[in-house]
């Protein structure tokens, strides 16, 4: 009884360091994934600077099963790409 309590206590710590490096090679490949997406220019590093680490944080939210948080998060890029879109077409003219 008592190894067949250590085996599932063994099994329980793998199981929990593989979740962990896989979160740590998802924030990794979406860390990768920003950097390739993020469009050159001021007014494109702009917006996408803080649009990607909020889709970032939804995606971690996600992760985590934070299905409410991922949507505002979602709503709050949304609305971030649009303020700044309009700032800076109101400063061009």
């Amino acid at each position: 009884m008592s190894q067949s309590l250590e085996r599932l206590a063994a099994r329980k710590q793998i199981l929990v360091a593989q979740s962990q490096l896989q979160r740590m090679q998802l924030a990794l490949y979406a860390g990768d994934a920003r950097d390739a997406l993020r469009p050159a220019g001021l007014v494109g590093g702009a917006i996408a600077r803080p649009a990607a680490a909020i889709a970032l944080a939804s995606t971690v939210a996600r992760l985590f099963g934070w299905n409410r948080l991922a949507r505002i998060a979602r709503y709050g890029a949304i609305a971030l790409v649009v303020f700044r879109f309009t700032r800076a077409w109101r400063s061009r003219e």
